[in-house]
C-alpha cells in the first residue's frame, strides 16, 4: 500500500512553497493530486486488517502524525488513474473517505483483488500552535475528532481484526464458579456454596 500524506496549510496550486506555507486555504477535494508539491509525505506499508482499528495502526506506524481530518482510499478506477497519469489527479467519486469498518471494507472491496498498490491519502490537522483559522470541512463528511485514529489505533481491539491474529482461548466455566477445569478451588477462590 502506499500512503501519502498533506496538511491543509500547505496546499494550493500554482503557488510557490513559501507562499504556500503562509496560505489558509482547503484542498480541492474535486480534484486531487497525491503528487508533491500538493503532498508533505508518502510511505509504503502493509496492510494486514480489515477493519478501521487494524488500517489506523498501520497508519500509526507509518505518518508522522495521528491527528488527521480525512483517511482517503483511491477506489479501483481512480487508483487505475493514479498510475497511469498521476498528473491529472483525482476526482471525487474515484475516492473514498473512510472513517468506520464498512468504509474500509467498501474501500478494499473496490479494489480488484491482488491488483498492488493500493493508495490511501491522509489529510492531517494542522501542526499544533498554528494560530490561524481551521479549514472548514466538506458538508457532507465532517472532518475525524483529531484523536480518533490514535484512539483507533491503540484500542484493546486493535489487533482482533487482523487476519494472522489469534485470540487466546479461554475455556468456558458452565457453572461460573470460582474454580478451574477440574472443579478445584484456585488461591483466593471463594466456594460457591459460602457466598451469602
Amino acid at each position: 500500500m502506499r500512503i501519502v500524506w498533506t496538511w491543509p496549510s500547505r496546499r494550493d496550486p500554482g503557488q510557490t512553497p513559501g507562499r504556500r506555507a503562509n496560505l489558509n486555504c482547503r484542498p480541492d477535494y474535486n480534484r486531487l493530486h497525491w503528487l508533491p508539491p500538493d503532498i508533505n509525505g508518502g510511505q509504503f506499508a502493509e496492510l494486514d486488517s480489515y477493519d478501521i482499528r487494524g488500517l489506523s495502526a498501520m497508519i500509526s506506524r507509518n505518518v508522522p502524525t495521528d491527528r488527521m481530518h480525512y483517511i482517503l482510499g483511491a477506489s479501483g478506477e481512480g487508483r487505475r488513474r493514479l498510475h497511469r497519469v498521476p498528473s491529472e489527479g483525482v476526482s471525487c467519486i474515484d475516492y473514498v473517505f473512510i472513517g468506520s469498518d464498512e468504509k474500509v471494507r467498501a474501500w478494499l472491496l473496490s479494489n480488484p483483488v491482488l491488483d498492488d498498490p493500493l493508495d490511501l491519502m491522509i489529510n492531517c490537522y494542522r501542526d499544533e500552535g498554528d494560530t490561524r483559522p481551521a479549514t472548514p470541512s466538506l458538508r457532507a463528511h465532517q472532518y475525524l475528532h483529531e484523536d480518533a485514529v490514535a484512539d483507533w489505533a491503540h484500542s484493546a481491539a486493535g489487533h482482533m481484526g487482523n487476519m494472522h491474529y489469534r485470540a487466546p482461548y479461554v475455556p468456558p466455566r458452565f457453572d461460573y464458579g470460582n474454580a478451574n477445569r477440574s472443579g478445584v478451588h484456585q488461591d483466593g477462590d471463594v466456594p460457591s456454596g459460602s457466598l451469602p
